[in-house]
């Protein structure tokens, strides 16, 4: 097994104020553990002035915990004074030995080989997906950050809005009674049993004046107030719960208590109504449920509360939430509060927390354990294009700089929404997970299908498609504003219908090696073109066989060497023309089948076709038409002498990889049995 760990500072979109200041950034550390191929990710997440770690020693004991992980993973209580790493020691450990993926806590819909994981119940995934399970979703409540009068009453409107039935608002750093009138503003509006009401004070109050607040706070009819008065007044903590009008939840008074008899000496003293339990500043899920199960003993209510993790650690605090199975609102966060979160498959919608369940995210996050990990380079699947399929080994700066060239290409920014809608197995998927992670830009993500706009209710900024999915989203490109096309060509018929679409449509030239795509055209508007134009920084020229060489330094030291034929304008700009593997020698000339296929295009509209050579006694090879489908009428008039096909074969249906591209090789094969 080996471990290692990164650093991640979150910036928040705007700052998020309590009692005890406000945030702009926050500091995270990811741990790795790693191991048949596998890689699971734990998340520490310390809080500044309320865990109990020691932030100058974190990452010397993050690098001890590397050096010597089993042994910690053997005995966790080695890491007592370091809960943030504890929590993210158990997380890792957890994720690996279900097989990696940030798969926590088995999913009943999946299946991952290690034994005595626990079925995820506890979520749903979107009504409108085909292939959706459905589970009860996670009610949570929705956060009201401090802030002045106007944008606190902004989001509780917000939230309202949206259909949340618990809101929670941090009090204790305006004027109290600014925080009173738009508490009263709320119930006025709606009662306990329309909308469920929480405050949080994080200690906010002192003892001159904490009882008078709670009286105040009495007739809005509240839920709960969490930690009305600092940490260790357990006197007046243990009066309060006996005469205060607004049953009291603990919070930050667990954190400090790390063994089993303080902790029932505190319970049975203060006897608090409930207890809030924050896995990742406890110690993780087995300390949570040690809190748990001592609460219950004593009849006290509790609930699960995320603490400004990023979407990792929410992930994996949501999956144990589902296993434990909760009564009422527990207060997950959103993984909205980051501008430069992790994609997630968590989702929230009307006050509820949902899993999207489509398998493509195993793949995704067991992708984002390799990308976070401090490693510098990464094994990627060749497609085939240039050659033989194959694994290269490329460096993560690499795929970083070619996410930013596609950033200022296409005017991506911070926020912008992005679709992935095709296998994480190659490029284009892995570049887009990137590009979300390294631009700041918020991942959608559907299964890949032929159809991958059908589900889709949202305008997308940003989209990659190859042309089968393109042919099949037509009538629906108004969900995307701009969109690429990569993975082969797209044929003159479908160009022809993008000129009505509003889509900003570009087709790409890139593969494996070169990151994606190194160079575009337009295929509708006014800018449309047949030239394909280099991106910033990228250079062209030609072989002795008139093959494409790239010269793409910034992700790629080495020029690449295609097996494309190319009419070279100039450095930067070029006209394809095919592929040297699929040029026909026929009696002595060389004719490039896609240049043929082009010419064709104009006469057989709506029939999927190719050409290709077969071996001929007198040309050596003879050029041949394949056709798909029933015999039709062809003019062959476009075609030079030479280009003319000497046989037409027709096939019923063609081979087809993928992508959708046609398999030319395979059908052959079929046609001649």
């Amino acid at each position: 097994m080996k471990a290692s760990w990164s650093k991640r500072t979150l910036n928040f979109k705007r700052p998020a104020g309590t009692s005890r200041g406000v945030m702009k950034i926050r500091d995270i550390w990811y741990i790795f553990l790693s191991e048949d191929g596998k890689t699971g990710v734990g998340e520490c997440a310390p809080l500044t002035g309320l865990s109990l770690d020691d932030f100058i020693q974190i990452e010397s004991k993050l690098g001890e915990v590397c050096v010597h992980p089993k042994s910690f993973i053997k005995d966790l209580s080695q890491l007592t004074d370091f809960p943030s790493i504890r929590f993210g020691l158990e997380m890792a450990y957890l994720d690996l030995m279900n097989g990696g993926g940030q798969t926590y806590y088995q999913s009943s819909l999946t299946s991952y080989p290690a034994e005595g994981g626990q079925a995820l119940t506890g979520y749903h995934s979107p009504v409108n997906s085909p292939k959706a399970g459905r589970h009860s979703p996670i009610n949570i409540n929705g956060l009201i950050w401090m802030g002045d009068q106007e944008f606190m009453i902004q989001q509780v409107e917000q939230k309202l809005e949206e259909g949340w039935r618990c809101i929670k608002m941090k009090i204790g750093a305006l004027d109290f009674d600014t925080e009173i009138n738009i508490l009263k503003s709320i119930r006025s509006r709606f009662s306990r049993d329309e909308i469920e009401l929480r405050v949080d004070a994080n200690g906010a109050f002192t003892e001159s004046t904490v009882k008078e607040k709670l009286n105040r706070l009495m007739e809005f009819d509240l839920h709960s107030i969490e930690q009305p008065i600092k940490v260790g007044q357990w006197e007046l903590l243990s009066e309060l719960c006996k005469v205060s009008p607004v049953p009291i939840a603990l919070d930050e008074e667990l954190i400090p208590l790390v063994n089993k008899t303080d902790r029932i000496r505190m319970l049975d003293k203060v006897k608090p109504q409930f207890l809030v339990i924050k896995p990742s500043l406890l110690g993780g899920f087995v300390e949570s449920e040690k809190w748990i199960k001592l609460a219950e003993e004593r009849n006290i209510g509790w609930w699960i509360t995320s603490a400004l993790e990023s979407n990792i650690g929410l992930n994996a605090i949501a999956q144990w939430t589902a296993k434990i199975k909760p009564k009422g609102f527990q207060g997950l966060g959103t993984g909205q509060l980051f501008t430069n979160n992790i994609p997630s498959p968590l989702n929230v919608e009307s006050g509820k927390l949902w899993l999207d369940d489509a398998p493509i995210w195993t793949d995704i996050n067991q992708f984002i354990s390799e990308w976070l990990n401090p490693g510098e380079t990464m094994e990627l699947q060749t497609s085939g294009s240039t050659g033989e399929p194959k694994i290269i080994t490329v460096q993560k700066e690499w795929m970083r700089n070619s996410a930013k060239l596609t950033g200022k290409t296409f005017g991506l920014k911070e926020g912008n929404t992005a679709l992935l809608c095709m296998p994480m197995k190659y490029i284009a998927g892995k570049m887009m997970v990137v590009r979300s992670i390294e631009l700041d830009l918020v991942l959608k993500v559907l299964e890949p299908s032929s159809y991958p706009l059908k589900e889709m209710d949202s305008t997308i900024d940003f989209a990659a498609m190859v042309p089968l999915q393109l042919e099949k989203s037509i009538d629906q490109l108004d969900k995307v504003k701009t969109l690429i096309i990569g993975g082969g060509l797209v044929n003159q018929n479908l160009i022809n219908k993008l000129q009505s679409v509003p889509t900003k449509v570009y087709e790409t030239y890139g593969m494996t090696e070169t990151l994606t795509h190194v160079a575009i055209k337009p295929l509708n508007g006014p800018d449309q073109s047949e030239v394909l134009k280099a991106i910033a920084g990228i250079r062209f020229e030609t072989d002795e066989r008139d093959c494409l060489v790239i010269h793409a330094p910034m992700v790629n030291p080495d020029p690449v060497v295609t097996n494309d034929i190319v009419d070279l304008i100039d450095g930067t700009s070029f006209y394809w023309l095919g592929r040297f593997d699929n040029v026909i020698n026929s009696g002595g000339v060389k004719i490039i089948p896609e240049v043929v296929e082009k010419k064709l295009a104009s006469v057989i509209p709506n029939r999927r076709f190719f050409v290709t050579g077969l071996p001929d006694e007198t040309l050596g090879e003879k050029v041949v038409l394949v056709m798909e489908g029933e015999e039709i009428g062809i003019s062959f008039e476009p075609l030079e002498k030479n280009e003319k096909p000497r046989e037409i074969i027709y096939c019923e249906k063609f081979e087809v990889t993928k992508s959708g591209k046609i398999h030319r090789i395979n059908t052959i094969k079929m046609i001649k049995g």
